[in-house]
């Protein structure tokens, strides 16, 4: 499984590079994300790989699904390429790579919020501007609810744990109580 991640890492920093270079990195994380939903499927990526398929046949089937999509032609040849090396399954590892690789050089984070209820958008946006504020960079918000934290809200960003909870803060009195 190392060299899996390895791979998925240098075909990612490959294309953070060349998108970057080029001036296309928001190009390129639109692409990939449109080229995951076509091709990041375990069905999709043993019907591609299978053996018995032709190159002709494989390029045929890339291009067929591709019809419709507006993804670049440096996307397209990207995707054949990984086809024809039979690295099509490491297109999703890939992606997720090289998203966190977007975020670093756009000074995005991710921000995994927990709340006893759901967030609404208001909230949201009130929760993302206050950790930008903190963090010094655009926040997108990641929501999550667990009721047994009973109110409140806990916080992940990146190895920071803000726990602002009603079960933490009551554990933390009656800690004290006792």
């Amino acid at each position: 499984m190392p060299e899996y991640g390895a791979a998925a890492r240098r075909y990612a920093q490959a294309v953070l590079d060349m998108a970057k270079a080029a001036g296309t990195l928001d190009q390129w994380k639109a692409d990939l994300d449109t080229l995951n939903n076509l091709f990041g499927s375990e069905q999709t990526v043993s019907a591609l790989e299978d053996p018995k398929l032709t190159h002709a046949n494989e390029t045929k089937i890339i291009d067929d699904l591709f019809a419709a999509e507006n993804v670049s032609p440096m996307a397209m040849n990207f995707l054949r390429l990984l086809a024809q090396r039979r690295r099509l399954s490491l297109l999703p590892r890939i992606v997720e790579v090289f998203g966190e690789m977007y975020n670093k050089e756009k000074g995005i984070v991710v921000a995994y919020v927990t709340t006893a209820i759901p967030l609404d958008d208001v909230h949201q946006k009130r929760v993302a501007d206050q950790l930008a504020k903190r963090t010094g960079k655009t926040v997108i918000i990641q929501a999550n609810t667990d009721p047994s934290i009973l109110g409140g809200i806990i916080t992940h960003i990146g190895d920071e744990l803000i726990d602002a909870s009603v079960a933490t803060r009551l554990s933390e009195l009656a800690e004290k109580l006792t």
